[in-house]
């Protein structure tokens, strides 16, 4: 509500400078207001510029601008506010809570032992991290076998049985026991470490899909939360990718950190080995999975693989699918 509550006024504040820019001229330029515009979730107003033919520099002196015309006029668009109960409003409500004081970190310390991999690695949570508390946190792996470097080539649980990871560069397409005994771990709320070994995999590399789903030996414990899915083609009616600093994700980064996209929590997540490091939508307190950094997401081609790993392994496949989100609830827009 608080949050509500400052949203709210941050609409008052701007429409209160507009309307003290709208009453006469700022540094020389008159605005005139021409109306509302909405591009789907987001609503802005449209306002008019007329630059004089002359201003005065920092020395007092009067010059006159290279414009051919005596005027120019310009139209721009300032964002107000979102449509109340959009997805937009909702995320941006549930992230602008996190923020105040909060870092990018997810871990305050990740480390490889003396002895490692049979040894394995340290690594706490940084409770001050912007993502600390949220529902699905302990689905991603601070650190792999695999690894090429440490926090590269990142596992992310998606059910109790199985990881996923980037495809392109983890060996050739389909079933392969090449990554039989490798190590994964994942880290409780209360810091101990959860140890698992892959059993078998499949990756996929053709036609639009970029993925390994890696098979473990046991179910991992309660301790471990694996991430619900969306698929892009549904979150896209509701959370329009039209700016995407008005549509934010977290997207976690090798060195440990996530970003945001917004002023203050953005940081470089397309370096290389941050392939397959989750897109992850906030929703409400929990970490929504959409998709790999410039890998594929859920969809009935990875369930279908799934459930194929899950059969040889002798399981029920039933007992470990996907979990989408339903999101009827949010205003669908248009692109």
């Amino acid at each position: 509500m608080c949050v509500r509550l400052l949203l709210y006024l941050v609409v008052l504040v701007r429409a209160s400078s507009f309307a003290q820019m709208a009453a006469g001229n700022v540094a020389g330029v008159g605005t005139n207001f021409l109306g509302w515009q909405t591009n789907g979730p987001a609503v802005g107003w449209i306002y008019q510029l007329t630059l004089p033919s002359t201003f005065t520099n920092s020395d007092g002196k009067v010059v006159r601008r290279a414009l051919p015309n005596s005027l120019t006029v310009m139209t721009n668009y300032a964002f107000d506010h979102f449509v109340p109960d959009s997805l937009h409003f909702h995320v941006w409500t549930n992230l602008l809570s996190r923020t105040n004081g909060h870092s990018t970190r997810i871990w305050s310390m990740r480390k490889h032992p003396s002895g490692w991999p049979k040894k394995p690695p340290i690594v706490t949570w940084d409770t001050n991290g912007l993502m600390w508390g949220m529902k699905g946190l302990t689905a991603l792996s601070p650190c792999w076998e695999v690894e090429g470097a440490p926090g590269q080539v990142p596992v992310t649980a998606l059910t109790r049985r199985h990881g996923y990871a980037r495809g392109h560069g983890l060996g050739p397409e389909g079933i392969s026991t090449a990554l039989h005994g490798k190590k994964v771990w994942f880290l409780a709320t209360n810091n101990s470490v959860v140890e698992t070994t892959v059993i078998n995999r499949i990756t996929r590399v053709h036609a639009g899909l970029d993925y390994t789903i890696l098979f473990f030996k046991e179910d991992l414990p309660a301790t471990i939360q694996p991430l619900r899915v969306v698929s892009y083609t549904n979150l896209i009616t509701k959370y329009p990718f039209n700016d995407r600093f008005l549509s934010p994700l977290l997207k976690t980064e090798q060195s440990g950190c996530v970003s945001a996209d917004i002023p203050g929590f953005t940081l470089d997540t397309w370096k290389g080995g941050d392939s397959g490091s989750p897109n992850m939508l906030l929703l409400a307190n929990e970490l929504i999975f959409l998709s790999g950094r410039s890998t594929s997401g859920a969809s009935p081609e990875m369930q279908a693989d799934m459930d194929e790993l899950s059969r040889i392994g002798h399981l029920n496949p039933q007992h470990y699918q996907l979990q989408y989100v339903d999101l009827s609830l949010f205003p669908s827009f248009n692109r």
